[in-house]
């Protein structure tokens, strides 16, 4: 009786680590794929500032650029090892993102998809303040 429930918590206990093993894998995947589109995003609503001076550029411009591309190694080296579990639950995922966007754009015709695209002021304020012109 005894080995029989040891071997019962054994196989619940695997099967249950395995299976907060693979959702801990998908979810530090998708947390840095959502870090990556912050990334170029930023970069885009930064564009005008890129320019402007050496310090915006390395703050708004090389320094999201460089983690982008250190998350993209990073996505594409965790899927290349990921289970094919995990493969598929990250290709589920991103399908059902892809068609829920879809359905909200073109179906449900949201006002989001018709926003003007912004972008921050061409002169940085991130320096020290001026006095006011007169």
């Amino acid at each position: 009786m005894i080995l029989i429930a040891v071997t019962w918590a054994y196989l619940l206990s695997s099967t249950l680590a395995n299976a907060f093993t693979n959702l801990i894998d998908v979810s530090g995947v998708l947390y840095s794929s959502f870090y990556l589109l912050t990334a170029l995003a930023a970069v885009a609503y930064y564009r005008r500032r890129i320019l402007s001076n050496v310090w915006d550029a390395l703050l708004v411009g090389i320094l999201p650029l460089a983690s982008a591309g250190f998350l993209v190694w990073i996505v594409a080296k965790s899927y290349q090892n990921a289970a094919a579990s995990q493969r598929w639950s990250l290709i589920g995922i991103v399908a059902a993102g892809v068609v829920l966007m879809l359905v909200a754009r073109f179906v449900l015709r949201s006002p989001f998809f018709h926003i003007r695209r912004e972008s921050a002021p061409g002169e940085s304020s991130w320096g020290p303040a001026r006095a006011p012109d007169r």
